[in-house]
């Protein structure tokens, strides 16, 4: 994949890799779905990550991945309950608050939804990507 996107080569590239299973998400679609996602935050002012799960643990786990990657912290006490048969975690890191709630969905991934402070910025939501993409 070039080293120059657009922010339609971006939303193009989100749209034909996300909902990925889990056997059709090779190394290069996991590499373009990243510099996709890499760029588009980039002409985001801030994010808002929604993770669907199997348990509360593993949406956590995920989203640590994640943030870390966009350079996020998470706050160190979440006080989250234990929810192991499907899990909606949402979680907004201009705020530093956390929701969760029971989740009986099929899909099983995470939802990044790009914001921008001013009207000449990126906004979108784009995924759901693989958990462990970062």
């Amino acid at each position: 994949m070039s080293n120059i996107l657009t922010i339609a080569d971006a939303e193009r590239i989100l749209w034909e890799l996300s909902d990925l299973e889990p056997e059709t998400a090779t190394s290069e679609r996991r590499s373009q779905i990243r510099e996709a996602l890499d760029y588009l935050t980039k002409q985001a002012d801030y994010h808002i990550f929604g993770i669907c799960a199997d348990t509360t643990q593993e949406a956590l786990q995920s989203l640590l991945r994640y943030a870390s990657h966009f350079r996020y912290e998470l706050p160190e006490n979440n006080d989250l309950t234990a929810i192991t048969d499907g899990v909606y975690l949402k979680y907004n890191p201009r705020n530093r608050r956390y929701y969760l709630d029971n989740y009986k969905g099929a899909y099983r991934g995470v939802l990044l939804s790009l914001h921008n402070d001013f009207t000449d910025g990126y906004s979108g939501t784009h995924g759901h990507f693989p958990l462990d993409l970062f």
